[in-house]
């Protein structure tokens, strides 16, 4: 455009010492082309729309399709138009898409491109770069893309088996032979019955519809909650790879719950890391139970980042609060040590059940907490069992 405009200078600076219709009549085509160009993708450019289309979260190794729909509403075509996408290496190899398209006038056009989370994360999707002009390169605008998209990939789900974790030992509340009470008011189904069950239990029309006794199934009236809490600080771990000791810990926590929801029984969480989405250290997740909770769950520890200096048991004490005597918190943390059990003992004191599973702990680290009663667990990276 610089030298379009030396050369409008030129042409009429030509024209007027020579008083030339030849040069009067180069000089207006030029300038009527610039006016014509600048005219036309204005107005193209205002007529342009985008939206990108994606899920906000998936789990590793699942292929996620990302759409980019482009859409010109104007009644003047676009020549050309280019963009470039933005991408995180983890998710995408090469981190840019280029393309360059045409749009005639009222079309739309959508671009697929498919990411793949091989790690878990929040990833940041963008920003967005387009960039448009006439046909004989008059001229050109450069457009603000849509925001950024983010997107969580789920940390790693394994059996406690893989973990080297007993999935015998109490994480929360087992079934037993007699629950405590039953309320009529949350039913949960009919099962045949059984020589335990009481006549009072029997439902009839279910009985004579499926031919064989049928009993009426309540949730119970009183459920022991579990609280999982894992620490998430550099400081509360050692060793030489503590990003990996870090990360285990995490996929811990994870199959813990998932163990637990698996089970039927309510959860919640809490950690000291920090929550990206929010810039802040995470909020604790509520005592809930099902699938959807589970997912709440798994999205937070995608998310998670290493935290600041609060310890994990000031954390804990807040969240665990409100907890019941017999409910159980599930402890992961590479922290070890007298103050580890000193601040554990007074929860214990309440009532609650303490499952402590620590991370590379040497044979003196577990034995500690064990003989003040806290039911401990070691979580090696090579997945040996625990009481190996």
């Amino acid at each position: 455009m610089n030298e379009l405009f030396w050369l409008t200078i030129l042409l009429f600076v030509i024209a007027a010492v020579l008083r030339s219709e030849l040069f009067f009549y180069l000089l207006y085509v030029v300038v009527g082309l610039q006016l014509v160009a600048r005219f036309w993708i204005r107005q193209s450019a205002r007529s342009l729309t985008w939206r990108r289309r994606m899920p906000t979260a998936a789990f590793q190794g699942e292929p996620l399709q990302v759409e980019l729909e482009l859409t010109n509403t104007s009644l003047l075509p676009l020549p050309w138009l280019s963009f470039s996408e933005s991408l995180p290496t983890a998710l995408h190899n090469p981190p840019s898409i280029h393309k360059v398209i045409s749009l005639g006038a009222r079309e739309q056009r959508t671009i697929r491109y498919t990411l793949m989370g091989q790690q878990r994360g929040f990833y940041q999707i963008g920003p967005l770069a387009l960039r448009t002009g006439d046909v004989l390169g008059l001229s050109e605008r450069t457009l603000r893309g849509p925001d950024n998209d983010y997107l969580t990939i789920y940390p790693t789900v394994l059996s406690l088996d893989e973990l080297g974790l007993p999935a015998s030992l109490p994480y929360g509340t087992l079934a037993a032979q007699q629950r405590l009470f039953y309320d009529p008011a949350r039913p949960a189904g009919v099962r045949p019955y059984q020589a335990t069950d009481g006549i009072r239990r029997i439902d009839w029309k279910t009985s004579a519809r499926l031919g064989a006794p049928h009993v009426r199934r309540y949730q119970p009236a009183i459920a022991l909650e579990s609280l999982i809490a894992l620490s998430f600080v550099r400081d509360e771990y050692q060793g030489r790879y503590i990003y990996d000791t870090m990360e285990r810990a995490l996929v811990a926590a994870a199959s813990v719950a998932s163990h637990l929801v698996g089970l039927g029984q309510p959860v919640g969480l809490c950690t000291n890391g920090c929550d990206p989405a929010s810039g802040s250290m995470a909020t604790p997740i509520p005592v809930a139970a099902g699938r959807s909770h589970l997912i709440a769950m798994l999205e937070l520890l995608g998310r998670l980042e290493t935290g600041d200096d609060e310890p994990l048991s000031d954390v804990l004490f807040r969240t665990s609060a409100h907890f019941g005597w017999g409910s159980t918190v599930v402890v992961i943390t590479g922290q070890r040590g007298v103050d580890l059990v000193a601040a554990l003992l007074p929860l214990k004191q309440r009532g609650l059940n303490i499952a402590l599973i620590m991370t590379e702990p040497l044979p003196d680290d577990l034995g500690l907490p064990r003989r003040h009663g806290i039911t401990t667990m070691g979580l090696w990276r090579d997945g040996r069992p625990t009481f190996a």
